[in-house]
């Protein structure tokens, strides 16, 4: 599947309004996103790095929206 940046803005951005996710953690996601395309033009040592220091609040995020849909979906089957 080839999610473009704004395909992908735009399911993050519904996230936000569906109240998963906060405006903070949108911004954040926006950042991985960005990050993630430059990884395919920069492969220095500084890009690494800086790569490096967004893994733990990456997973962080990830682990939210992972439990919250999962107790939205849980609600849905009860």
């Amino acid at each position: 599947m080839n999610l473009n940046t704004d395909h992908l803005k735009r399911c993050i951005e519904t996230l936000c309004l569906s109240l998963i996710m906060s405006i903070d953690a949108v911004e954040r996601w926006f950042a991985y996103r960005d990050n993630r395309n430059n990884t395919a033009h920069d492969y220095g040592e500084n890009f690494a790095k800086e790569t490096l220091c967004l893994i733990p609040s990456f997973i962080d995020d990830v682990s939210q929206v992972e439990a919250i849909l999962r107790q939205r979906f849980n609600e849905g089957n009860n």
